[in-house]
This record gives structure tokens, C-alpha cells and sequence, in this order.
């Protein structure tokens, strides 16, 4: 398990992780939000919320973000208050456009956040 407070989540042969760092304050709900407005900006939409490892990470919420109906490709972005951490998720394997979109969402997000 993680212990809250010192988290940090690292990237593998398979994913590449992007933290965005966060301080916490920030509801789900709000969080959200600042989600949303980011991705509109960007030309993503929600195609999934849900939840990702709740042993390892209670209270979390997790987002799948999507350019464009049918377009193959997901990015991830999962936020943990009780870390605090948020971070972007791109799998290898997935198209161009994910591990673009995935650099420009953390850009926003940090510029947000600073």
C-alpha cells in the first residue's frame, strides 16, 4: 500500500506515468471539474468514470478521456486526494495521439495548479 502523503507513482515497460502534482485540497467533485475544463480545452471528453485500485488507492477517481467518437485510444487519469497524487497513464501501446495529449493535459494541469 501506499502511504499517503509520500505517494508517487512511476512509470513502467508498459505505461508511461506523468504526475501532476497536486496538494490534496481538492474534492473529487472539484477535481473534476478542473478535469473537464482542461480536457475541453484540449478537445477530449469523459468516456468513463470510474474508480482504480481502491485497496491500494481508497478514494480515488479515475478518468478516460477519448478524442473523438470512435477513435481508438484511451488516456488515463486517476486522482487520490488522500496521497495527495493525480497522474496521466499512457500505455504503450496506445496510438500517437494518447502520448501527445497526454504531455499537453499534464502541461494544463501544472500551469493550473502553479
Amino acid at each position: 500500500m501506499i502511504e499517503a502523503r509520500h505517494a508517487k507513482v512511476t512509470s513502467t515497460d508498459k505505461t508511461t506515468n506523468l504526475d501532476v502534482p497536486v496538494t490534496g485540497d481538492l474534492t473529487l467533485d472539484e477535481m473534476e471539474a478542473v478535469l473537464l475544463d482542461s480536457a475541453i480545452e484540449l478537445g477530449l471528453y469523459f468516456s468513463r468514470i470510474t474508480v482504480l485500485g481502491t485497496k491500494q488507492y481508497p478514494g480515488n477517481r479515475h478518468w478516460h478521456l477519448k478524442q473523438g467518437p470512435g477513435q481508438r485510444g484511451c488516456l488515463d487519469v486517476t486522482y487520490w486526494p488522500a496521497g495527495p497524487l493525480m497522474w496521466i497513464s499512457m500505455r504503450n501501446y496506445e496510438p500517437a495521439w494518447v502520448h501527445a495529449y497526454g504531455s499537453r493535459l499534464g502541461s494544463e494541469l501544472k500551469r493550473r495548479f502553479a
